[in-house]
């Protein structure tokens, strides 16, 4: 299975092809990056196990805030994620005690990256006011345009190799571009969603989270829309 998304990142990335080995009745363990469907979704999710008791399994994306409001048991479960491969590489995908160790270095990482943006988000705003890098990206590497169709209409997702750096959800106008990108990228270039929330009735099949393994390149964008099974 191929993933998509963000919410993994950065232990799992957009375009990763994941392997899946089923419990079978072995025990499921805090910190393991499993598959499952939500209650009441059709569309299959790869989070990690933030909590295992009687009651069910609460998880978690390693680039999320908070825990999935929903409550899970064994039935919802596919399997655990045991290996990822990105391009050439196999990577192993650690569960149980390490995978929370990893996790838990994460959201450090992570804390701190935020903090640091906050001593510099001064100069940062300065520049980007000041738009002397707006549009370098396009010399620096090539960028593509990845469409997925979910229930809500058609997103968009903008990337730097299997790297995404912006999004534009159904229904907006505005994308969303990770820091410090934003500051290089001009926004007026890039295209527009086609598909807004009232238009979301009319498309057949809708996916939460569409996945793909080929991304071709078409100048400096492409376009590419996946049809496969949906993991995010």
């Amino acid at each position: 299975m191929s993933y998509t998304g963000s919410s993994m990142n950065p232990t799992l990335r957009a375009g990763d092809e994941i392997w899946i080995m089923p419990y079978e009745g072995k025990k499921v363990r805090r910190g393991d990056v499993v598959v499952f469907t939500p209650p009441e979704e059709g569309s299959k999710i790869v989070h990690r196990v933030a909590a295992f008791d009687c009651q069910g399994i609460k998880t978690k994306g390693d680039n999320n805030s908070g825990v999935d409001e929903y409550l899970l048991f064994s039935n919802h479960l596919l399997g655990k994620a045991v290996y990822a491969r990105r391009g050439s590489r196999l990577k192993k995908i650690y569960g149980g005690l390490a995978g929370r160790a990893i996790a838990a270095a994460l959201r450090t990482i992570k804390t701190l990256r935020n903090s640091l943006f906050i001593l510099l988000r001064p100069a940062y705003r300065c520049l980007m006011r000041s738009g002397v890098f707006k549009g370098w990206i396009s010399y620096w590497t090539k960028t593509r345009i990845v469409t997925f169709r979910r229930l809500e209409g058609t997103e968009l997702q903008l990337m730097v190799g299997r790297y995404m750096i912006g999004r534009l959800l159904p229904g907006r106008i505005r994308w969303h571009i990770r820091r410090p990108f934003r500051m290089f990228l001009d926004e007026t270039t890039l295209p527009k969603n086609q598909a807004p929330l009232s238009a979301a009735r009319n498309i057949k099949n809708p996916q939460q989270e569409s996945i793909g393994k080929s991304l071709s390149p078409l100048h400096g964008f492409d376009h590419s829309q996946s049809k496969k099974t949906s993991i995010r």
